[in-house]
């Protein structure tokens, strides 16, 4: 808000400022003849009086009275003798012809009347438009009022567009339910209208989407199933090699088939439950050896190693373990899936949270490909492509659950030559979360058993 008070601020002020200054500067000169006149009918009084003061005198006389009248009024008047009228404006000059009286706007707020005496003699009046100090205390009081409106004014604005923004921030981070309430009489209520019907619809044009992929892959469960029973019921029955053979190519297309369901259904999952069920104080070092889903017989035949550096620390660490194992076991597949021969698994103290980190010594990810890996079906065009497996979900499944742990993960290169995945997450409270519609757990163990057919 203060940014914004600042720049309209300075906006007002400054339109202010060029007002005063055109009409003090400018326009005694684009109307001079009503500012003259204006100033002659303010002074008639005294010129009058004036002129009756000093009617007669003339030389020594007229000097020593104008400077009787100096000595009480300031040095007020100027006497101003025949040789230096050449001096003054042509304008002057004509109204003292004409009627003896004319007047000037000067200079530095400092302005002239003229009395022409019955002797030629010319008498100069100065005068200022108004005392100095209380002239600009008056401006500072005017530009005093005017921020103290443009902060009264300002205050309802600033807060029903914080509400707005803070719904669009809600929105855009996955709350498709966010909408902005605003008093019936906001200036900008008609946007915040316009916004929650643009939210409702993206809503439900989203809720739609997962809803007919969760129906989709529910339904895909059963004929699944009787694909893989029937080719395996196939292949036992068959002598001939070769049909065997393409009988074991249809299971293996089938059994890809079931692990694509599989990842739809648990990325749906957790799309739909929001947050977290019940968090567990758990070993972080045992839960990440139990759940790296690689077999060490995958290990040797694909030659590589793994190498693990938990800091001591980590051994009371508030997690959902289900997920979050799930999510280090996508990881852990993944870097299998590209590592020459290194995967590296580190997990250390970050400040206030922890960070666990996932490394390989493969080709590594281009950089204009890292912000995308994570998004659904996203593979990359160059080596880590579908021909060497998966989908493009398991990543994604990896953010949904650091991201509701209250983390989050990035990936770079690494200093083994490939891959980093580096997730920072918060230490939490073991305990409930609020909102829980149906266990996580359940879920997943529902999934598992449904889906990972071998």
């Amino acid at each position: 808000m203060l940014q914004m008070l600042v720049r309209l601020y300075l906006t007002v002020a400054g339109l202010l400022l060029c007002s005063f200054l055109l009409v003090q500067q400018v326009f005694p000169y684009v109307f001079p003849d009503q500012y003259g006149e204006s100033a002659r009918q303010e002074f008639v009084g005294e010129l009058a009086l004036l002129r009756e003061r000093l009617a007669g005198a003339s030389g020594e006389e007229l000097r020593a009275r104008v400077a009787a009248l100096n000595r009480v009024t300031a040095d007020r008047y100027r006497l101003l003798p025949l040789s230096q009228l050449s001096a003054l404006s042509a304008q002057v000059r004509d109204d003292l012809r004409r009627s003896d009286t004319a007047s000037d706007h000067g200079n530095n707020d400092r302005h002239h009347v003229y009395l022409r005496l019955r002797g030629g003699e010319v008498i100069q009046i100065g005068y200022d438009e108004g005392d100095f100090p209380i002239r600009y205390i008056a401006y500072f009081t005017v530009f005093t009022m005017v921020l103290l409106g443009l902060m009264i004014w300002l205050q309802p604005h600033w807060r029903d567009l914080e509400r707005l923004r803070d719904a669009a921030a809600r929105f855009g981070d996955g709350d498709l339910s966010a909408r902005a309430r605003l008093r019936g009489g906001s200036s900008i209520r008609h946007l915040c209208m316009y916004f929650n019907n643009m939210a409702d619809q993206i809503g439900r044009l989203i809720q739609s989407q997962r809803d007919m992929v969760n129906a989709a892959s529910h339904e895909l469960r059963t004929p699944i199933m009787r694909l893989e029973f029937g080719l395996a019921n196939l292949a036992d029955t068959l002598d001939d090699r070769v049909a065997r053979a393409r009988v074991h190519a249809l299971r293996c297309d089938v059994e890809e088939l079931d692990l694509l369901v599989g990842e739809l259904l648990t990325l749906g999952m957790m799309e739909r439950n929001g947050p977290l069920p019940t968090l567990e104080h758990v070993d972080l070092g045992a839960l990440l050896r139990a759940s790296t889903g690689v077999s060490a017989e995958e290990l040797r035949i694909r030659a590589t190693t793994i190498e693990w550096a938990i800091a001591p620390g980590l051994e009371q660490i508030a997690v959902e373990p289900r997920s979050l194992g799930r999510a280090f076991s996508n990881l852990m597949r993944n870097a299998l899936r590209y590592a020459d021969s290194t995967i590296r698994v580190s997990a250390e103290g970050d400040g206030a949270g922890w960070r666990l980190i996932v490394e390989d010594d493969g080709v590594g990810i281009p950089a204009e490909d890292r912000r995308r890996v994570f998004e659904p079906f996203y593979r990359l065009d160059r080596s880590r492509d579908r021909a060497t497996g998966g989908f493009g979900l398991g990543l994604s499944i990896v953010r949904q659950v650091i991201e509701r742990h209250g983390g989050e993960i990035q990936v770079d290169g690494s200093p083994l030559g490939g891959a980093r995945f580096v997730a920072r997450l918060p230490r939490h409270q073991p305990g409930p979360w609020a909102g829980r519609n149906r266990g996580e757990g359940e879920e997943l163990d529902e999934l598992e058993h449904s889906f990972h057919i071998q």
